[in-house]
């Protein structure tokens, strides 16, 4: 029989509600297809409850009981560091490493005793998870990031006629570049816009005399 009083039962039911918050989480970072997936939440938040656990049983009058627990926050760091990664322009896998960093904090919390908020923090990750994912997808349609690659003539009204296609379809500049190679011009357009609007920049300069190349 369970005794909440017991302070062996009071800790295993801060682990099991570790492993339950670990795996609400994990669930939606698996279905998500994301490399931190089911088993890594799960295990994330579990050693974070228990290093807390053993962190406040370790503890004495003149020591500092969060002293283990705060190494935790150092050690998932390194974990959520690694999880990113860089791809050309793009930066990926900061969202699982947010993710890793806040079921390391869910489950310091179950340790130190504050469930509720422990309970309360794994919802409101599964929203920002699953109902901002849906918005945040809404806005990258919308103001989506490409970069042209453009190899054109070595005619300044190439360039003129680059930026015209790209003023005329509402496509922002936010900068360019260039370069004169193998008497070519290589120009580099950073631009933000709608992606449908950027796809009709991408044929328009193609369809232009003056450009040889695009790649974005």
């Amino acid at each position: 029989m369970i005794d909440p009083g017991d302070p062996l039962h009071a800790d295993l039911g801060k682990l099991l509600l570790s492993f339950t918050l670990g795996m609400v989480v994990g669930l939606e970072r698996e279905i998500s297809d994301k490399p931190a997936g089911l088993r890594t939440n799960v295990l994330i938040c579990l050693g974070s409850t228990l290093f807390t656990l053993v962190s406040a049983k370790m503890s004495g009058p003149m020591t500092d009981p969060t002293r283990i627990a705060a190494q935790v926050v150092s050690g998932i760091g390194f974990l959520g560091a690694g999880a990113i990664m860089r791809e050309g322009e793009h930066v990926t896998g900061l969202t699982t490493a947010a993710t890793i960093f806040v079921v390391a904090a869910i489950g310091m919390a179950v340790g130190f005793g504050f469930s509720s908020l422990a309970a309360v923090c794994t919802i409101a990750t599964l929203i920002v998870q699953v109902v901002l994912a849906r918005m945040d997808m809404l806005v990258d349609y919308l103001r989506r990031r490409y970069t042209f690659r453009i190899v054109s003539s070595p005619d300044e009204k190439a360039i003129e006629a680059i930026e015209k296609i790209l003023r005329v379809n509402g496509v922002r500049v936010m900068y360019h570049k260039v370069m004169k190679k193998e008497s070519m011009y290589h120009s580099e357009w950073a631009t933000t816009g709608p992606t449908r609007k950027q796809a009709k920049v991408a044929q328009e300069l193609l369809k232009s005399e003056k450009v040889m190349e695009v790649t974005y």
